[in-house]
Parts: structure tokens; sequence; C-alpha cells
């Protein structure tokens, strides 16, 4: 068994299963793990070593390609190299996670249980040993006639 993520080298792959309605994530990482199954797919199992995660039967195509979307983005926000297939882009998605991502990294509201919650680096110091610049003349300043 192969998993599409080792063949192109990425961290996670979400595609659907050739011939079929299945909607398959395949990745390595624990922690991708942890927000596909945020994203509703289910874990599967084959023993001793392969795992992948399944949309579950029944949904309609956009509601697959809107939880496909969220996880893919989920985790590229996160720092995983992440693809989701062409037939599973929802642009609905895209722009509800974008906005959620942006509000959490914003307002600092994520969570150790949000799927983009991680370590947030303090902002940059300036830097004091440039010289300063010429200030910019006011754009109310009167002119002289």
């Amino acid at each position: 068994m192969s998993f599409l993520h080792e063949e192109y080298g990425t961290d996670a792959e979400i595609y659907r299963k050739p011939f079929s309605n299945e909607v398959i994530a395949d990745c390595g990482d624990p922690r991708a793990h942890e927000v596909l199954v945020a994203c509703g797919f289910v874990k599967q199992t084959l023993p001793p070593h392969y795992v992948w995660h399944q949309l579950p039967d029944g949904l309609s195509q956009e509601e697959q390609a809107r939880r496909a979307t969220r996880a893919a983005c989920l985790l590229r926000a996160r720092g995983f190299d992440a693809n989701v297939a062409e037939d599973l882009v929802s642009e609905e998605a895209i722009a509800a996670v974008r906005d959620e991502v942006r509000r959490h990294r914003i307002s600092g509201a994520a969570t150790s249980s949000s799927p983009t919650a991680g370590p947030v680096a303090p902002p940059a110091r300036p830097d004091t040993t440039a010289s300063a610049a010429p200030a910019a003349p006011s754009a109310s300043a009167h002119r002289s006639r």
C-alpha cells in the first residue's frame, strides 16, 4: 500500500479515491491527524503500519469539498505542506478558514485545543542602531504662495 503524500513528498494529501466517492486524507504526522479528525475525517487503519483518514459516507459533494478544503487550509496554517485535489476545493471554505485563522492570530484567542493554535513569536523590536530617516512632510501642511 502506498500513500500519495509519500509519493509526492508532501506532509499530507487530500483526494478522492479513484472510481469512488470516498474522500481520503493521508499524512504521517500525528499532529496532522488531529487536524483531520477535527475537520470531520474518520481515522482508518490497516495494521500494523497503515493509517489514513476518510470522510464519512453520505456527505454531499459540497460538504466533502468544504471539509477537505478546511483541513488542507488548517494544515497549511500549522506549517504542513498539504495539498487538496482540485475537485475538492471550496472557495467558500477557503475564505472562511482564512478569516478564522486571521482572527485567532490577531486576537490571540487561539487555544491549545484549536487546530490553528501554536507558538506565536513576539513582535520584532525596532532597530535602534539604524539612523533615523528624515520626517516626511505632512499632507496637511500649507503651501506658501
